[in-house]
């Protein structure tokens, strides 16, 4: 497995720096796919993040994935936000590429942050740039975080120089493929060496996910999925799971990529564990996998009773899609809740109550119920399928993917969340980096 270096000029771990928060997520990515990792900064950055705290726990919260045991370090010279050969300049340079040989020796590839453009990194490149004559068979990656022209930075010719001479065996990573004619001109590059990389943005640190939805949407590839939906329940079956179950196999028949999670709660004695079972039976001969279609009691002893509220908001906010099946509710909480996590709604009509508490915006499909829907006393309302129910889910899942799919703020959740997340970007743009020939 390769060495990766993150390369930065950074004296402390600041969250409201940008280019901390990217190159962590870069560390996070890294980790994810075991490959090994050196972060380079500058001296003193332990001392400046983590300040008067001296407990072990305390340090690694505050240092984040800015592990101890990662950290490499260059001296923290003088630097300057305009072009200054100051008395220390070949010092300077000296010292900082003294340091970094014998850190960057066993690197494979290194990702540097505006190290090739911005006038305060004037020195470490110099340095960087001995060391890749010294080390040729090290390839570098260097992001490009803003598309300012570096005659606006600096007019002189000596900057102008250094940054318009291309890195040896170097690609320039910048975050939108529209710029790349600019931004290949500007830094002397050839468009084909300037390659695109999204940033992305983890829903799991984000949005604050609990320890148990993190692993289940690892272990499950959740964020990947086409359509996503959760479905709180104690396994009654008036509850109708299956009827969800059913539609989801629908829409994976339409070509699309399908997660749906059962939370199921309370359900481990009686008709309860025998229903499970038939779920889970149905899902295989309808040909559904256990990564497709899942249930939280699975997941081990802690979670056999059910999951914290929190997981629950977390998969509502990361799914799409919810059906509320079920024949009988006096109000439907997690009806609300997926509303307010904007899922889209498939309500029971054959149950008037979901009309009269949630109104026209959601799609409502017919699913039977305990109200008699002529007088609104006790009794049945039976929905028959002509041919059969199945059938009946393929129409309902053409209509719930067409508004998922047209539906602008929907469509462009589940964009992000398929394509933005890091998983996603390390795999499709990132990682092919690593093992693409550079031009000497």
């Amino acid at each position: 497995m390769k060495t990766i270096a993150i390369l930065t000029n950074f004296t402390s771990y600041d969250k409201k720096y940008s280019l901390c928060n990217v190159a962590a997520e870069q560390i996070r990515m890294l980790e994810r796919n075991n490959y090994k990792i050196k972060i380079i900064v500058n001296e003193g950055f332990i001392e400046n993040t983590v300040g008067a705290i001296d407990t072990p726990d305390k340090r690694k919260e505050a240092l984040g994935v800015y592990k101890e045991e990662y950290l490499h370090f260059i001296p923290n010279v003088r630097c300057y936000n305009e072009l200054k050969r100051d008395d220390t300049w070949e010092e300077d340079i000296k010292k900082i590429a003294d340091l970094l040989e014998p850190i960057l020796k066993d690197v494979d590839t290194v990702f540097s942050h505006d190290l090739i453009y911005q006038p305060a990194y004037l020195k470490l490149n110099h340095a960087a740039r001995l060391i890749a004559e010294k080390l040729p068979a090290i390839q570098w990656l260097h992001w490009i975080h803003s598309s300012t022209t570096p005659m606006v930075l600096h007019a002189s010719a000596d900057y102008l120089q250094t940054v318009k001479t291309a890195f040896p065996r170097s690609f320039v990573i910048y975050p939108n493929a529209y710029e790349i004619p600019r931004v290949a001109k500007n830094l002397g590059y050839e468009e084909d060496q300037v390659k695109v990389v999204p940033h992305a943005t983890d829903p799991a640190d984000f949005f604050g996910f609990h320890e148990i939805t993190k692993k289940l949407t690892e272990d499950h590839n959740i964020l990947s999925a086409d359509v996503t939906g959760c479905y709180p329940l104690r396994l009654d079956r008036g509850k109708q799971p299956e009827k969800v179950l059913q539609i989801f196999v629908a829409i994976k028949k339409l070509g699309r990529k399908v997660r749906l999670v059962f939370c199921d709660f309370h359900s481990t004695g009686g008709d309860k564990v025998k229903y499970r079972q038939e779920l889970k039976e149905m899902a295989i001969d309808l040909g559904m996998t256990s990564s497709e279609i899942i249930f939280t009691s699975d997941i081990g002893p802690d979670t056999a009773l059910g999951v914290p509220h929190a997981v629950v908001r977390d998969l509502m906010l990361i799914s799409n899609l919810f059906i509320l099946p079920s024949r009988s509710e006096t109000y439907s909480l997690v009806a609300q809740e997926a509303g307010l996590c904007s899922n889209l709604l498939v309500l029971n009509f054959d149950f008037p109550p979901m009309r009269s508490i949630y109104g026209a915006m959601p799609l409502y499909a017919k699913f039977s119920s305990n109200i008699d829907v002529m007088t609104g006393q006790d009794g049945n309302t039976e929905t028959k399928y002509q041919p059969s129910f199945m059938a009946y889910a393929n129409d309902q899942a053409k209509r719930i993917c067409y508004y998922l799919e047209q539906e602008k703020c929907v469509a462009m959740a589940t964009f992000l969340r398929k394509n933005r997340n890091p998983q996603t970007i390390f795999k499709t743009h990132l990682e092919p980096l690593l093992y693409k020939e550079m031009k000497k």
